[in-house]
């Protein structure tokens, strides 16, 4: 899952034109602040050379220029600098959001946005449903090769997801959706490029910014799926486990599909199982150690605003940890190594 939102914040994705101006406007903060820095040097080396010239000079009654003269150019200097750290502070705090979508999932605010609609209209899941129970066993490793032969019927849901009502429907019918979606999508590109070794090795344009999924009509990024369409809209961190990267080191894929009238038991259970296996989850409470998938660390934002800070987090689901929490001890949090490989049953271990 990656590596951005709506609302409160700047858009995840944007407009070439926008992340042209945003790498512009760094490069020139960048440039201007290493230029005037120059200047400055030049400057002090050219002024302590016509100080040393002029206090060796024949007839000279003093070391170098008067002091008024020494303290005009000194301030002039630091002004200089100060703008250009200014600007460039202002900048960077004003364009934030985009910053750190460029060396990360980008933060959100988690909202609330659809309410429940028990007679809103419904999806059917089922064809996208065999495919996992068939090819997924009950770790969430895929067979690949196997699915290949059902590419058809996997592509005939995908094509499904095109005329899906998804603008009338209730809050679980949607996130539902979304998280199907999401995963076959992952799933049919890995198909595209199969054998592959990791999804990391499919062309970055391809991978999760090409713009070629289409949802109720509406085309999308991998990305903007998760990061615009699900994260602001939904209050739920859980959602990180169950968006499947096709990677050994993301959660397992379910061997279902999810849907609304499961979906609450469905994360949770997701959940559990990521807090039980040592893949995503350590704690050594003699050590009060706390390891924890790098998908906390990406996401940190996401779980801190669900319950204050990511161990709180993860202790919902590891007793021990919430009662060392409890007794007030504060665990040091440490992120495990994502292992990127591909999530093909010749890899599962």
């Amino acid at each position: 899952m990656t590596g951005t939102p709506r609302a409160s914040v700047a858009p995840p994705h944007q407009s070439p034109a926008q992340w042209a101006l945003l790498v512009v406007g760094l490069l020139a903060t960048v440039a201007v602040t290493i230029y005037v820095t120059r200047l400055a040097r030049k400057a002090i080396k050219e002024h302590t050379v016509m100080s040393e010239d002029t206090s060796s000079s024949p007839g000279s009654n003093g070391p170098g220029l008067p002091a008024s003269h020494s303290g005009r150019f000194g301030t002039i200097v630091t002004v200089a600098v100060a703008v250009v750290l200014a600007v460039g502070t202002a900048y960077a705090y004003a364009n934030r959001s985009l910053i750190s979508g460029l060396f990360g999932p980008p933060v959100v605010a988690l909202a609330e946005t659809y309410p429940e609609k028990p007679d809103g209209p419904a999806f059917d899941h089922s064809a996208f449903d065999a495919l996992l129970k068939k090819h997924v066993d009950d770790a969430g490793f895929v067979d690949y090769k196997g699915l290949a032969g059902d590419a058809a019927q996997l592509d005939g849901y995908i094509a499904s997801l095109v005329k899906a009502p998804i603008e009338r429907m209730g809050r679980s019918q949607r996130l539902a959706l979304l998280i199907d979606a999401y995963n076959a999508f992952t799933v049919r590109l890995i198909l595209d490029h199969y054998p592959v070794k990791s999804i990391k090795a499919i062309p970055a344009d391809k991978r999760w910014d090409a713009r070629r999924w289409n949802i109720g009509g509406q085309i999308l990024r991998l990305n903007q799926i998760e990061h615009q369409e699900i994260r602001p809209h939904f209050k739920e961190p859980r959602i990180h486990f169950a968006l499947v990267c096709a990677a050994v080191g993301c959660p397992p894929l379910r061997n279902e599909a999810y849907t609304a009238g499961k979906l609450e038991e469905q994360l949770a259970s997701q959940s559990e199982y990521v807090h039980t296996h040592d893949r995503w989850f350590q704690f050594d409470p003699n050590a009060n150690v706390l390891r924890l998938t790098s998908l906390y660390n990406w996401y940190g934002s996401d779980f801190e605003q669900a319950a204050g800070s990511v161990a709180q987090f993860a202790s919902r689901y590891f007793p021990a940890l919430k009662q060392a929490m409890n007794a007030g001890r504060k665990p040091k949090v440490q992120f495990l190594d994502y292992d990127w490989s591909l999530n093909g049953k010749e890899n599962k271990r």
